[in-house]
């Protein structure tokens, strides 16, 4: 596998970090990339939350609860891999077995997407619909904040001390992006 671009893009819930994450998806695939995304479900990790994204009841739960540790949906039109493991795993993790399972098809990858994981060491883009969402995101990220952009009324900032791009112009951030040292390497 070539070398993988990799950014991460969070916010907090309703800032339009899904649309943020599509409209990047979109413009680096006109580009002619190969583009992967790891969605972090910030609610799964909450030990309230009910079994892992499965519906009560289904099939996948059934056999996870009667102790298999992987389950894989699939047909002739893609898989889904769900490792049922209780120890914590990071985004590290998921990365690594993302690109393990791209690499065994031999498919090209040249960006992953991670949405979510803001507490991550990942460069991230911060997205923000207003000033309000943003200040209390900046705190919260720590280091690796490389972008802004903003999916509300605001194209600007002067206050913020990044680059800052609109969801409506997703091509200039690509732009930025691929000017930042954003290659996965295996540490």
């Amino acid at each position: 596998m070539t070398d993988v671009r990799l950014i991460s893009v969070v916010g907090y819930q309703d800032a339009g970090k899904t649309q943020v994450v599509e409209a990047l998806v979109a413009g680096l695939r006109r580009g002619g990339a190969g583009v992967g995304v790891i969605k972090h479900d910030g609610h799964a990790d909450s030990p309230d939350h009910p079994t892992d994204w499965e519906k009560r009841g289904s099939d996948t739960d059934r056999v996870a609860r009667a102790g298999a540790r992987w389950t894989m949906i699939a047909s002739r039109r893609g898989w889904m891999l769900h490792d049922w493991v209780s120890a914590d795993t990071n985004v590290f993790d998921w990365i690594r077995t993302m690109l393990g399972a791209i690499a065994s098809t031999g498919a090209q990858l040249d960006w992953l997407v991670v949405e979510g994981a803001k507490r991550s060491p990942l460069p991230k883009v911060l997205v923000a619909r207003d000033l309000n969402q943003l200040r209390p995101l900046l705190d919260s990220v720590g280091a690796g904040a490389i972008a802004v952009c903003w999916t509300g009324d605001i194209v600007r900032d002067e206050r913020v001390q990044l680059s800052q791009f609109h969801l409506s112009d997703i091509g200039d951030l690509i732009r930025h992006l691929t000017t930042q040292p954003l290659i996965w390497r295996e540490s």
